[in-house]
């Protein structure tokens, strides 16, 4: 299985995150492929089965969470891949909130709903999201 992971990092938390989870998903036996919104393989993830895209909550503490200008750039402009699966992920201080509607929003059209949702405030990965993952992956 191919799986890409591209994500966008404020203070390192989303990248260790998403580092964390590429290195799990490669310890499964998985072609996998971390990287930025600035410097990710697109035509990896264009051949991917698995696409896992986050970003860090921006926002206010408990309202008003949303993912930055560059990643809401970089979905605007990611080409179409409504034929995979995707999965999408942040990291947050206290809460979500709409986090993950308003990722939903802007990559309407580009990909078909999300298969999961995988959230943490911190860069490690728990019991509960290599559960998820195991079943983005069997």
């Amino acid at each position: 299985m191919k799986i890409s992971i591209i994500y966008n990092s404020h203070t390192g938390t989303t990248k260790g995150f998403a580092d964390a989870m590429g290195r799990y998903l490669e310890e499964k036996g998985a072609e996998t492929r971390v990287g930025s919104i600035d410097s990710y393989d697109k035509e990896f993830m264009e051949s991917a089965d698995l696409v896992l895209l986050g970003s860090w909550t921006s926002g206010l503490f408990f309202f008003a969470q949303h993912p930055d200008r560059p990643w809401n750039y970089f979905a605007e402009r990611m080409p179409a891949i409504t034929e995979k699966k995707v999965a999408l992920f942040t990291t947050y201080k206290l809460a979500t909130g709409s986090m993950f509607r308003k990722m939903e929003k802007k990559l309407r059209g580009k990909i078909n709903s999300p298969e999961a949702i995988l959230q943490s405030k911190s860069r490690m990965l728990t019991a509960e999201h290599k559960s998820i993952l195991d079943g983005l992956t069997d």
